[in-house]
């Protein structure tokens, strides 16, 4: 998250370099910024086993375990189509202004979503009217709000993309409801990753994996290269639980997988360009190749040699995650209605870099803050 934080804030800087931003559309190229966003699922994979043993552990049922799936990709949806109906607000026809629909809606996903279990006793009846009413704002800024194509159409709120946070809540929704069904079987997760990439194979080829008529084409949010990489996380967590007492055999089939996925990547880049925003297979696998062998190297540091000290000033960001990405929504929103602007030099070039490194701190910061005031959203 602290990276994804860093990246984010790139739009605000100049003459950066080119590795590390985003490859524009149709780019044969993969940007430091376009590995971020692969590494974020890969975790999310990796965090599901433990989440189920956790939950397990706790005494929740099957039905409880499914409901909590149910609800938290219910939130990442809303939230992502808000999030992506945003990009495309329109300033002249809407009753407010874009800063303004951003706060509102960003304080409404705090009012549904903020985790008021430490809360309880202290006034249970505000906090249980806290999420109507942010349910209720959310309503209201629906249907006042305004939008446009790229064409400059006017159009309504409608689902053009599911944004960030959507794609994440379709990639959690189908990878943890195979663990689900499948729970600690890597050969049924495998056989669910290779399905994955097959549909990535196909969409990326033009070839319809529609079932019906009415469907799309490409009809799964992610179109299974997403998901694969969060089964490749699920897979990598099961390796690690099953041989966590013989490192050299975890390390060595992880390795090998991470080299497999690599070399099949950059050979795939003969018939597939390496995009994100394609999300071709190529991507898929090269970036899934940098996200095993982040993970081996981070496993080395923190299991085997006990570093732990490094991530203390950001652990935050690990524990109150969706906190930490919707704090910049009111900060960029503020900054435009103030038309606060930086000097040019503290936003140009490796200045600029360390500048967007030091907000990032300094969201963490807030979130800490934040998590502190009992506010830290919970899905």
């Amino acid at each position: 998250m602290f990276l994804m934080l860093w990246v984010n804030d790139f739009w605000t800087l100049n003459s950066i370099p080119k590795w590390l931003k985003h490859a524009v559309s149709g780019e044969d190229y993969l940007g430091f910024s376009d590995l971020i966003f692969p590494w974020f699922l890969f975790a999310i994979g990796l965090s599901i086993p433990f989440a189920f043993e956790s939950r397990l552990l706790k005494g929740e049922n099957n039905v409880t375990i499914g409901k909590h799936i149910l609800l938290r990709t219910i939130a990442l949806l809303v939230m992502g189509l808000f999030h992506m109906n945003m990009e495309m607000y329109n300033h002249q026809s809407s009753y407010i202004s874009k800063p303004i629909f951003v706060i509102i809606s960003t304080f409404a996903f705090f009012m549904i979503w903020n985790d008021h279990s430490r809360l309880k006793g202290k006034n249970d009846f505000f906090y249980k009217l806290l999420p109507f009413l942010g349910v209720t704002i959310l309503i209201i800024m629906f249907f006042i709000y305004r939008g446009q194509d790229y064409d400059g159409n006017a159009i309504g709120f409608r689902i053009h993309w599911w944004g960030i946070l959507g794609l994440i809540g379709w990639v959690y929704s189908i990878t943890a409801g195979t663990y689900f069904v499948f729970k600690k079987s890597i050969f049924a997760l495998s056989i669910a990753f290779f399905i994955s990439m097959i549909l990535n194979f196909m969409d990326s080829s033009d070839i319809s994996y529609a079932i019906f008529s009415w469907q799309k084409a490409n009809w799964i949010p992610g179109s299974g290269g997403l998901q694969a990489l969060s089964f490749g996380g699920i897979i990598t967590s099961l390796c690690l639980i099953r041989y966590k007492n013989d490192i050299r055999i975890l390390y060595g089939f992880l390795s090998f997988a991470g080299l497999l996925s690599l070399l099949l990547g950059l050979f795939l880049r003969k018939y597939f360009i390496i995009s994100k925003i394609a999300g071709t297979p190529s991507w898929i696998l090269i970036s899934m190749s940098t996200a095993i062998f982040l993970f081996i190297f981070l496993h080395w540091v923190v299991d085997l040699k006990k570093q732990l000290s490094w991530y203390e000033p950001i652990s935050i960001a690990g524990t109150a995650t969706l906190t930490c990405y919707l704090i910049p929504y009111f900060y960029y929103s503020v900054r435009t209605l103030t038309g606060f602007q930086l000097p040019m030099f503290l936003t140009t070039g490796i200045i600029g870099l360390f500048k967007s490194i030091l907000y990032s701190f300094l969201i963490i910061i807030f979130a800490r803050i934040a998590s502190k005031s009992f506010i830290r959203l919970k899905i």
